[in-house]
């Protein structure tokens, strides 16, 4: 027999609490259940918690379970106990019974049941390693349907506050090449050009636009902007992937550029996009934009203006933990608390920077607004005039307040050094212990891929077509010559903000401080061949066409050249391409279009007042019709025995053609073709006058006349051209540039622009040394030498020379040595002696310097590795530099002063230890000092000074 009960336990509960804090009796009825369809008794079932059931059961019960044995047999019939018949309407059978009760009376026990779960708590906490206030708060429940959090921009706009953390539409522009500029601009249709990239964010989608004619930089840093803010659900987005639009190729589908341009105001159908603008268009928005950068600092309740990094590009050293500092960057403010900061210095910044926000913009003595920039960037046609002041910002624009270490992607890619952890790479050790392994091993590179000369012919390539060396190009995937005929050639000289075109007479004559617009004018025939090899008689000619160079000289203005690209785009008409081309770096196409007269003067056009009686002129150039006069200082330390020169004396019009001991025959000879080419015209430029009787006489090095001698300064006469190494006459030198920028340390070739079959002696110029970022390594094949060039430190005012960056110089210094070593002695193999030299920038010595054409002395880089203890001239063995960068152990003095020897980690100073100082100073192994916690190691280095 089954019975339900109440559980003993719980009526006793019950039992204890007094009359007052039971719940009132509770009389419940019965549903009837006398109906067909059970309606009535099911539709009072309570969802409440029942009470706890027990069944009590007697031994008795058990007898009527057949054992497990007789399951096993065969079925049988089984005999059953007699009963009464089954009613047909069992529910009138019910109905009809009298001992059932039609109600009862429910006792509510709720206040018994806290006290349990109380009771429950404290049992369970005694066993837990929580406090029972957290195990209480762990098992309550709560109801959250009825709470519902706004939004933040909502909440914003509500309150009349300026501060909000996004916008619903943000259009970034990433622009640049050396310093790319990451800003905020209008979210409109015509802020878009095709030279740049931008990013459009919005609550649910991030697009990534690639311009077609945007450089390999911007499209970089454009991508990883992107995926980061994607990735880190930055500015609210919630977006799952990054839709890519490309101008040039559809990467992505047709809805999703529809409402790309939709959400820019829009329709895709009749989408116009603005032209790239000039060449060097990025470098000048770069200058421009860092310029408008202010940044304030909050000192003594006041804002002041932070001068060291007002109008350049920020650096993460100023972010220091207890300042704060307002960043206005036009369309974006950010207001920058350190973590140490104060809570009323961060109310007082917020509130001065909303005043500052409120009284608007006023860019007016910049050259660009940075808030409507966007809108005259790019080649446009009829650019509008803009508003550089304003007594209010735009809606679109961003008002940011940022806590130290969770900056935004925008914040962080204004400045010039903020670290990319992605790059970091982070190891563990064997026993899972975390820990970073801060050293740095390069690896020497194979140079067996770089033995054989680079054999890439020169080319230039403009609409799409092959213009080799601006004469003729042959296809040899189409067996057809494109021969390239030059119409007419015409020059401006761009003097400040207007320009002169030039007369037949001045074409081709250049000045180191100015900038020169050339217009070229060419046709290009394509004809093929015979099936017997034999030149076709049928040829193609195509239309006339134009390129429109902007020839700019080393010294000239950035005024001066960014007004050359700015009037190339008012006299290109014909919509041609435009190219940029730096004094010394001329393609060979450019060169041709002066056949051979082309000439550099030092200084300015405008500057006729020069009385100096003689000029010196290098010429450069490997074939006759590329030939170039470079005027150099008057002076023996400018001669090269390598190479001819010519020198004009104005007072007797003569033209002295001075020839190196070494010079080759074809370089005499193009030195000689450029003098006839100055006879003949006698440039006003070069000090000459039209129709003077000029004479030619040519000089030996070593037999010069005295009236040559004198006008190179015969008093500071010095034996410079016996230095140079001449053994090797017929050999172009080769230069390399060494670094593990990639990841990977490898060198890679610089090539010369107007490189040939035959030798070149001096195909490198010092600014391809100098221009890179520093500090740098350079290796130059010599021939029968190998001089390895080792830049410096810039002085930023702070000690760089430590740290992660130290350690990774002095490891790419030891692997550029023993890739020099590889070199030579694959080239050499015969060879038992390594003729490789090391030096310093701004400190080499006259042997290495006379390996180019031109040198200037630069005394603030020679300063800054004085400092290091370097010395001027000085030429430095390979062999004592290696063995000093691979020295492994030192004695614990030298650990302990500075500067460290080179090579030194001076994060890993325990491993240059030897066992027997490393057990004297530690009081221990070095491998029972690996065992321990990094944080213990750390504290032990530092009480010994090791760290």
């Amino acid at each position: 027999m089954f019975r339900r009960t109440l559980s003993t336990r719980r009526i006793l509960d019950v039992e204890k609490i007094g009359p007052s804090q039971q719940h009132s009796d509770l009389t419940v009825s019965v549903p009837q259940t006398a109906d067909l369809n059970f309606t009535t008794f099911f539709g009072g079932v309570s969802t409440a918690r029942r009470d706890e059931e027990y069944i009590d059961l007697n031994e008795s019960d058990f007898d009527i379970i057949k054992s497990h044995s007789e399951l096993l047999v065969q079925r049988r019939t089984v005999p059953t106990r007699g009963r009464r018949l089954k009613s047909k309407n069992p529910l009138r059978v019910l109905a009809a019974r009298t001992d059932l009760r039609m109600e009862y009376t429910e006792v509510k026990t709720g206040v018994a049941e806290r006290i349990m779960k109380d009771l429950s708590i404290e049992k369970l906490a005694k066993s837990s390693s929580l406090a029972v206030e957290a195990l209480a708060g762990l098992a309550s429940t709560e109801d959250f349907n009825a709470i519902s959090l706004r939004n933040a921009a909502e909440y914003a706009q509500s309150s009349g506050s300026t501060l909000c953390a996004y916008k619903k539409l943000m259009l970034i522009l990433v622009k640049g090449r050396r310093h790319v500029q990451v800003r905020l601009v209008e979210p409109i249709a015509s802020s878009i050009n095709s030279g740049d990239n931008y990013i459009l964010v919005t609550p649910t989608e991030v697009y990534n636009y690639v311009g077609k004619y945007s450089n390999v930089i911007e499209r970089t840093r454009s991508a990883d902007i992107a995926l980061t803010i994607q990735q880190n659900k930055e500015f609210g987005c919630t977006a799952n992937q990054v839709i890519t639009v490309s101008e040039e190729k559809s990467t992505c589908s047709r809805n999703d550029t529809s409402k790309f341009w939709n959400l820019l105001g829009i329709d895709d159908e009749i989408i116009d996009v603005t032209k790239a603008g000039h060449p060097d268009e990025d470098e000048l928005y770069e200058n421009v934009v860092i310029k408008t950068n202010m940044v304030y600092e909050l000192i003594d309740k006041e804002l002041v203006p932070f001068t060291d990094f007002w109008g350049v590009i920020p650096k993460i050293e100023m972010l220091e933990p207890n300042k704060i500092l307002i960043f206005d960057f036009g369309s974006e403010m950010y207001i920058w608390n350190g973590k140490l900061a104060t809570l009323p210095n961060r109310k007082l910044a917020f509130d001065m920077a909303s005043e500052l926000w409120k009284k608007g913009y006023d860019y007016s003595e910049c050259t660009v607004c940075p808030l409507t920039a966007a809108s005259v960037i790019g080649a446009r046609q009829t650019p509008g005039s803009v508003e550089n002041k304003a007594s209010m910002r735009p809606d679109w624009c961003l008002l940011l307040k940022v806590t130290q270490h969770m900056e935004p992607v925008l914040f962080k890619e204004k400045f010039l050094d903020w670290p990319d952890f992605k790059k970091v790479i982070q190891t563990k050790s064997n026993d899972s212990k975390e820990s970073v392994d801060s050293g740095v091993s390069v690896q020497p590179f194979n140079v067996s891929v770089i033995i054989q000369p680079n054999t890439t012919p020169v080319d230039l390539m403009l609409e799409g077509s092959h213009l080799g060396r601006g004469k003729e190009w042959f296809d040899k995937e189409l067996r057809k010559i494109h021969l390239i005929t030059t119409l007419s050639t015409t020059v401006w000289h761009i003097d400040e903000y207007s320009h002169t075109l030039l007369n037949d007479n001045s074409v081709g004559q250049f000045h180191s401080g100015d900038s020169y617009i050339v217009r070229w004018s060419y046709r290009i025939t394509t004809t093929g061949n015979k099936l017997s090899g034999q030149p076709s008689k049928y040829s193609a000619i195509g239309r006339d066409r134009c390129a429109y160079f902007i020839w700019q000289g080393q010294t000239a203005s950035p005024n001066e050249q960014g007004t050359a690209a700015l009037l190339t785009v008012e006299l290109d008409h014909e919509k041609g391409p435009q190219i940029q081309v730096i004094q010394g770096f001329e393609p060979s196409a450019f060169l041709n279009l002066f056949s051979g007269g082309m000439i550099v003067h030092i200084g300015n056009r405008m500057d006729k007042e020069r009385e100096e009686r003689h000029r010196l002129y290098i010429c450069r150039g490997t074939l006759e019709s590329e030939v170039s006069l470079i005027e150099v200082p008057c002076s023996m330390e400018s001669l090269r025995s390598r190479c001819s020169f010519v020198l004009i004396d104005r007072d007797t019009g003569k033209l002295y053609v001075w020839h190196g001991g070494a010079s080759l025959p074809h370089i005499r000879e193009n030195a000689l073709q450029a003098a006839n080419k100055l006879k003949v015209n006698c440039p006003e430029e070069a000090g000459l006058t039209p129709c003077s009787s000029v004479d030619i006489i040519e000089v030996i090095e070593g037999k010069e006349p005295e009236e040559v001698l004198n006008a190179l300064d015969k008093t500071e006469m010095k034996d410079y051209l016996s230095l140079e190494n001449n053994d090797l006459m017929g050999h172009t030198p080769r230069l390399f540039k060494l670094s593990s920028i990639s990841g990977e340390f490898r060198p890679t070739e610089l090539l010369c622009a107007h490189r040939a079959d035959i030798t070149t002696p001096y195909p490198f110029l010092q600014i391809e040394l100098y221009q890179v970022n520093q500090p740098a390594l350079f290796m130059l094949d010599n021939g029968n030498e190998i001089w390895l060039w080792q830049g410096w430190w810039p002085d930023s005012g702070a000690d760089d020379q430590t740290g992660s960056g130290a350690v990774r110089w002095q490891s790419e210094r030891r692997a550029a040595m023993r890739t020099a070593i590889q070199y030579w002695q694959t080239n050499h193999p015969d060879s038992t002696q390594l003729p490789i030299s090391l030096v310093w920038a701004g400190l080499e010595p006259l042997e290495f310097r006379n390996l180019f054409p031109m040198w200037e002395t630069r005394e603030d880089v020679a300063e800054l590795n004085m400092r290091d203890d370097h010395k001027p001239g000085e030429i430095l063995s390979i062999h004592n530099e290696l063995d000093k960068l691979t020295q492994s152990t030192y004695p614990p003095a030298e650990l302990l002063q500075r500067p460290l020897p080179q090579g030194v980690d001076p994060t890993r100073l325990e491993l240059y230890l030897s066992p027997e100082d490393f057990e004297k100073l530690f009081s221990m192994t070095k491998d029972v000092f690996q065992g321990l916690p990094a944080w213990k190691q750390i504290k032990l280095k530092k009480e010994i000074g090791l760290f």
